[in-house]
């Protein structure tokens, strides 16, 4: 259990940098970008890509819709990079899985999985391929999910891909060497940083879904703490949890149940050390205190 969840009566940490679906914060954009996936399964329509920067919460989304679809899906995830077509073609077959002969060239292998996309879809359950860090494929492993596009019947597509990954993809798509790939895009969404409006409401969420009584939440974050954090984050989720985790440990520490700025600067100046060393005083760090003790 985590040092803090007790006292804060917490059922789970509530600034885990993993992308749990339970902490799915519903903004106007990150809604979008879910119901742009969800709409593209379910309607069949090919390719929808949703870019982000590191931390924007892009993960999180594509865990949500993975968690939501589950029963309804075949859903392949691929989570690394490939460098040749037929590299990627292969750990996807794996993944079905589906036997196929290490001899079997290009051609015969997109036949195995046009076969067995065909075979689903008579099933009625439609096949998903959920590509998370798509900006670590080569244009060529790209330029094979084209070709996985190509999978169709005169009304769907065979194959629904869901390509997530920073900005530098949605650069990449846009050049002409990828021009086919892009025709096929039926929806991009980007996610933006997060505003101070949705800054507030997304710490407010998190502590709210992790805490064991939602109508009673045992600590909160101050105004002027939520400005403090907004001025270092600038909206990115990934830094907001870091830094209101130890928030919420330097507040344990002080047994205290509301989060100011005094502490939230406390905190961000911990974690942004001077380049500068600093002499030693003879006021220690409360957490410094605590680890110490430990």
């Amino acid at each position: 259990m985590n040092m803090y969840e007790e006292f804060y009566n917490f059922a789970v940490t509530p600034f885990e940098n993993t992308p749990d679906p339970r902490f799915f914060f519903a903004s106007e954009q990150h809604r979008e970008a879910l119901a742009a996936i969800e709409y593209t399964i379910r309607m069949r329509k090919g390719i929808v890509l949703v870019t982000g920067v590191i931390g924007s919460g892009k993960t999180t989304i594509g865990r949500t819709m993975l968690e939501r679809c589950a029963d309804q899906a075949s859903i392949i995830q691929l989570a690394h990079g490939h460098t040749q077509g037929i590299e990627l073609l292969r750990h996807v077959l794996r993944r079905l899985p589906l036997a196929f002969d290490p001899a079997d060239d290009h051609a015969r292998l997109l036949e195995r999985l046009e076969q067995y996309l065909l075979a689903q879809h008579e099933h009625g359950k439609p096949v998903v391929l959920f590509v998370d860090e798509a900006q670590t494929l080569s244009d060529q492993a790209l330029e094979q999910l084209r070709l996985f596009s190509n999978f169709d019947t005169n009304t769907d597509k065979l194959l629904q891909l869901v390509l997530i990954g920073q900005p530098e993809l949605r650069d990449r798509i846009r050049s002409p060497r990828l021009a086919a790939l892009r025709q096929r895009i039926v929806m991009a969404k980007q996610l933006r940083p997060l505003n101070i409006q949705e800054t507030a409401d997304y710490i407010r969420h998190r502590l709210s879904a992790a805490s064991k009584d939602r109508h009673n939440i045992a600590v909160s974050f101050s105004g002027s703490a939520v400005d403090v954090i907004y001025e270092y984050a600038h909206g990115t989720p990934r830094l907001i949890n870091v830094i209101c985790d130890n928030c919420l440990l330097l507040g344990y520490v002080k047994e205290a149940r509301r989060i100011g700025a005094s502490m939230a600067r406390h905190v961000i100046n911990d974690m942004v050390p001077s380049l500068e060393l600093e002499q030693p005083t003879a006021t220690q760090s409360p957490i410094l205190r605590l680890a110490e003790s430990a």
